[in-house]
């Protein structure tokens, strides 16, 4: 084998690896989720949360340990000799229940924390839907932009041309020149805007140690109208959100903490058993008991702040119900906005042969310049804003879907089953 063809193979080598890299991956919005599912980091810091608060709840419902003492008393009395040791253990007890009580408010705050982690596991699945829908926005836009510029480039080379020619101002070409660099002025914008959505989406959705995630999202996004009424999942909003009933565990929690601290009043119960022995041969078992007189501290401080902070989150609750109607009846309505102008503007829909057709009929003489102009703006700005009307309406679904406890999603997954 020649020299040249170990060149060859060592460059096929080489580029192979470079290829396969440069290829991104088309993600549908699913299969997004599911990466999220299994890599997110800010889902692992919600995941730590719910550990710590758990781990509070566990902690709190902790019975208290025993104490092992030992005591040797050596006395001298002339020549005598006496020693005596004594092995003892103390355990405080409560006497009005309270252990149970913590254990059984531990219990509602562990699984409060559990459904806190639900809820805010759901919002970061809405921020990576919503993200993805930006990204799949900002692309189509940014492919709006050049076509627009390709238009205009087209027809400043066929101004220059013309100008050489003597059949053309040089105002027309100034007039082509500000407008081409106006589009590329707000195409670069939008290419920035899709760089930066794309690496918070992969930021998202990839370990830590990828950081050169490319993807793709797909090339269409199907706008639906919604087929349940406003009242049924204001219902089921109510009934299934996981962040009011975790307020909910945690009222009862805290209901609970109140009543022990009001127990506490009581102070536990110190009993003592033990083991002595003397040095003259005399042993046995010792049993011994103390209370803490309640003269002084009553615990009315504890009292009241465990009052306090249960009517607080009671209080919380009836505002948090109040929060999800006026959540469910504005984002409804916003949906339902949304889809009317997006059917309103499927009445004239544009296409880019408005375009060409324009710029084919500016160069046969049809169209002057600045109905070229008015024509490549009109384009531009109806397909940007019907594409931004398309995500907005996904955008706001999503959120609804939150808001709702998955009722949206949840329906429509089990009817296409």
């Amino acid at each position: 084998m020649n020299s040249s063809m170990w060149w060859i193979l060592s460059m096929v080598f080489l580029l192979i690896p470079l290829q396969v890299h440069s290829q991104s991956r088309t993600l549908s919005m699913e299969e997004a989720v599911a990466l999220f599912e299994q890599n997110s980091l800010q889902q692992e810091l919600a995941k730590l949360e719910e550990l710590r608060k758990q781990g509070e709840a566990q902690q709190y419902k902790s019975y208290a340990n025993p104490e092992i003492s030992i005591f040797s008393d050596q006395l001298n009395a002339g020549a005598l000799k006496y020693d005596e040791t004594t092995y003892q253990i103390s355990q405080p007890i409560e006497l009005l229940g309270q252990p149970f009580l913590r254990n059984k408010s531990a219990n509602k705050s562990s699984e409060a924390a559990r459904l806190a982690y639900q809820y805010d596991r759901s919002l970061l699945i809405q921020q990576v839907r919503s993200l993805y829908t930006e990204y799949w926005h900002l692309q189509h836009k940014l492919e709006v932009y050049e076509q627009a510029l390709e238009v205009i480039d087209q027809v400043l080379r066929s101004a220059k041309n013309r100008q050489v020619e003597g059949t053309a101002s040089g105002i027309q070409v100034q007039r082509f020149t500000v407008e081409k660099n106006r589009y590329l002025r707000m195409r670069n914008e939008v290419e920035l805007e899709l760089m930066q959505t794309g690496k918070q989406l992969a930021a998202m959705i990839t370990a830590s140690r990828e950081t050169d995630y490319e993807f793709d999202v797909e090339s269409t996004m199907q706008v639906e109208p919604i087929m349940e009424n406003e009242e049924m999942l204001l219902q089921y909003a109510l009934q299934q959100r996981t962040d009011l009933q975790a307020m909910e565990l945690q009222s009862e929690a805290l209901g609970l903490k109140y009543k022990v601290e009001k127990r506490e009043r009581l102070p536990d119960l110190n009993v003592k058993f033990g083991y002595k022995n003397q040095s003259d041969g005399s042993k046995g078992f010792v049993i011994g008991g103390g209370i803490k007189l309640p003269l002084f501290n009553r615990n009315s401080g504890s009292i009241t702040m465990a009052e306090a902070e249960h009517r607080s989150v009671e209080t919380s609750l009836h505002i948090k119900r109040r929060a999800i109607q006026n959540q469910v009846d504005i984002a409804y309505l916003r949906v339902q906005n949304l889809y009317t102008q997006w059917e309103d503007m499927q009445q004239t829909p544009l296409s880019a042969q408005m375009l060409e057709t324009a710029r084919s009929s500016y160069q046969e003489g049809q169209y002057s310049l600045v109905e070229l102009l008015d024509a490549t703006k009109a384009y531009v700005d109806g397909q940007s804003f019907s594409y931004r009307i398309a995500a907005d309406y996904h955008q706001a679904l999503f959120q609804l879907d939150t808001i709702t406890s998955g009722k949206l999603f949840s329906t429509q997954t089990n009817s296409e089953q």
